[in-house]
């Protein structure tokens, strides 16, 4: 044990002298501002691979939603082009360019939401809000490129209606229309409130002229609150219509064609009648009638509207002189207690067309001929016609009417899908013309005429207003000839009251052949005799008249001044009428005046103007036609709708 020695521990020698010595003899030493300016490049390197990285996507991201807006736009123009008359090719172009559409939009979406750098930039807010805008209008892309394929799936479903001999009426095809349809419509309704809710997340201010433009440029094409009520409508219509074809039960309607030559309260005399069916969409055949063949059935023993009486000398009121009142809804009840009484027939409604309505159908249909007289009619042509076979052709007279009618509706039938729209479009523009307007048991379907102005109501007022309505009660065709004009002046009172002053001017009346003129001349050997009626505000009073013998009375709850009114061949009468309307009806209590002038059914666009007079001290500050603002000292209208009016005023 003594012989072995303890271990000896090993000693590491020390070289941080040596290896300091060796670091400054071996290897130089680097500036440090050298170091600095290799940072800054390997810095500015960074920066730049960063930047073209940022520009690649920039550039990608514009590339994409340019594509799409094109392809978007395209479609768009294709559908507009097309409309219910879109080919299959053309549908076929336009699903293809909203498919491409979306896909852009959708790979634009995705770089704005999976990019690195994108969402570093986002982390600053100014750059968060660009971002955000940017992922909105990509996403109402996507959404509006599905709604344009909905469309398209819409439109598909006339395009694959069966040709017109092999696929029943108009009304059966209507129903399978909208059976079709409904479910493609509320889809197209979902991709709609998308795109608003994806609208109205994009801030107001804030944005890079890039992005504020494109956004202009959105709200520019498209209208959402305008397309979001369309497809409310649409909804909302579906019920009505379905109850008008007859879809839960077979309805039956009187039709009552007017002639707005002898003008009456709604629209004309009543000449001829028809009966209007369907049964689940199907439409039976349009069976018109003469209205004397069933007035001369009736029993008697109902006194009629007095002017009727003194100048017919009648013993009893009939179906043909029904329409007496200025409210339709009335009217038509008039009519439907008539056609029970002397017919012995109950109808599901009643509506009211007048030629002007029919001749606006042969600008869509094309020209129709008239098998039992050989007429071949057109737009241009038909009230011409009508009016030379009803008054100087007696081996026709107001036959005419009902043969006309019943080729009409036989062209009707005929109609192929691609002409529907524009036949909606011209019922609607009747219904505002009041050249068509109905009245129907059915709430739906009352609410549907209702919506679309087709209920010819004397409307309620909320403040000032007045219609016109001239009843020919001579048994002639005066009215063909006869020209009227409105002026108005409106004259605010100090006390709240507004002073009215009407002048009708009434002229054109003549015997004589007007040169170059394809209708007969007047007959008779005096004039024109007319039963005038002013509808005002119940609280208005008149103050003076002349030019007609008016007095005041009430009826559907408003003021009327009425009486006769005569004018002689190759002279003009002007009816002036001065009266007063209370403040509250004016509602001066705010200094503001809303004036609603109502139309009578059977007068096409008779001119009408308006002056406002101030008093001493006072100005006009404003005024507004519909929701137009005018600047001028005289307004000048007329009355192919209703009008609205409105004015501002006060002390200057």
């Amino acid at each position: 044990r003594s012989m072995i020695s303890s271990p000896t521990r090993a000693v590491r020698p020390d070289y941080s002298e040596a290896g300091a010595s060796y670091r400054e003899l071996g290897r130089p030493r680097i500036p440090r501002k050298l170091v600095g300016a290799a940072l800054v490049v390997i810095g500015l390197g960074l920066a730049a691979v960063a930047g073209w990285r940022i520009q690649s996507t920039i550039s990608n991201l514009s590339n994409e939603t340019t594509l799409g807006k094109n392809e978007l736009l395209e479609g768009g123009r294709i559908l507009k082009a097309g409309g219910l008359g879109l080919t299959k090719a053309q549908a076929a172009t336009a699903s293809g360019d909203f498919q491409r559409a979306g896909q852009h939009f959708a790979n634009a979406h995705a770089i704005l939401k999976q990019s690195r750098l994108i969402a570093v930039m986002g982390v600053v807010p100014p750059a968060r809000r660009q971002i955000e805008a940017a992922s909105e209008l990509t996403d109402m892309g996507v959404h509006l490129a599905r709604g344009g394929q909905g469309l398209v799936a819409v439109f598909g479903v006339v395009l694959t209606q069966e040709p017109v001999t092999h696929a029943g009426s108009p009304g059966e095809r209507a129903l399978a229309l909208l059976d079709a349809i409904d479910p493609k419509v509320a889809a197209l309704s979902a991709e709609l409130r998308t795109v608003e809710q994806d609208r109205n997340r994009i801030p107001s201010g804030g944005l890079l002229p890039p992005l504020a433009n494109a956004v202009s440029q959105l709200d520019a094409k498209v209208n959402f609150a305008d397309a979001s009520r369309a497809l409310n409508d649409l909804r909302a219509d579906e019920p009505g219509l379905r109850q008008f074809l007859g879809q839960s039960a077979p309805r039956t309607y009187l039709v009552l064609q007017q002639d707005s030559a002898e003008l009456r309260a709604t629209g004309g005399f009543i000449g001829s009648i028809g009966y209007l069916s369907f049964d689940h969409g199907k439409m039976s055949p349009f069976q018109p009638e003469n209205v004397y063949t069933i007035d001369d059935k009736s029993p008697g023993g109902v006194a009629p509207p007095a002017p009727l009486e003194k100048t017919f000398h009648l013993k009893t009121w009939t179906l043909r002189d029904s329409n007496w009142s200025p409210d339709f809804a009335a009217a038509a009840k008039q009519a439907e207690f008539f056609l029970q009484r002397e017919a012995n027939k109950k109808v599901d409604g009643v509506i009211a067309i007048d030629p002007f309505f029919i001749s606006k159908i042969l600008t869509v249909t094309g020209p129709v001929q008239v098998p039992e007289t050989g007429d071949v009619v057109d737009a241009n042509t038909f009230f011409t016609t009508t009016l030379n076979r009803v008054e100087v052709d007696p081996a026709v007279g107001k036959r005419f009417l009902s043969y006309a009618a019943k080729a009409m509706f036989a062209h009707l039938l005929a109609t192929p899908s691609s002409k529907w729209l524009p036949l909606l479009q011209t019922l609607q523009s009747g219904c505002d013309t009041r050249s068509v307007q109905a009245y129907l048991h059915d709430p739906q379907a009352e609410s549907l005429i209702s919506r679309h102005s087709c209920s010819g109501q004397l409307h309620p007022l909320t403040g000032d207003g007045l219609m016109v309505i001239d009843s020919n009660v001579g048994g002639n065709k005066d009215d063909f000839w006869l020209q009227r004009s409105f002026h108005l002046t409106l004259a605010p009172q100090p006390d709240g009251a507004v002073r009215h002053t009407l002048r009708i001017h009434l002229s054109g009346l003549s015997p004589h052949d007007k040169p170059g003129s394809v209708i007969k001349p007047l007959t008779g050997t005096w004039g024109y005799t007319g039963w005038l009626r002013i509808y005002l505000p119940p609280s208005a009073t008149m103050m003076s008249s002349s030019g007609a013998q008016l007095a005041a009375a009430d009826d559907l709850g408003r003021r009327v001044l009425q009486g006769w009114l005569y004018v002689r061949f190759d002279q003009t009468v002007d009816v002036t009428v001065v009266y007063d309307v209370a403040p509250a009806a004016a509602k001066d209590a705010s200094r503001h005046l809303d004036l609603y002038w109502q139309k009578q059914a059977g007068r096409l666009a008779d001119p009408i103007s308006i002056d406002v007079v101030m008093p001493p001290g006072w100005k006009l500050q404003s005024e507004r036609a519909g929701s137009r603002s005018l600047h001028a000292a005289k307004i000048s209208s007329d009355l192919s709708v209703d009008r609205t009016f409105s004015f501002d005023y006060g002390p200057s």
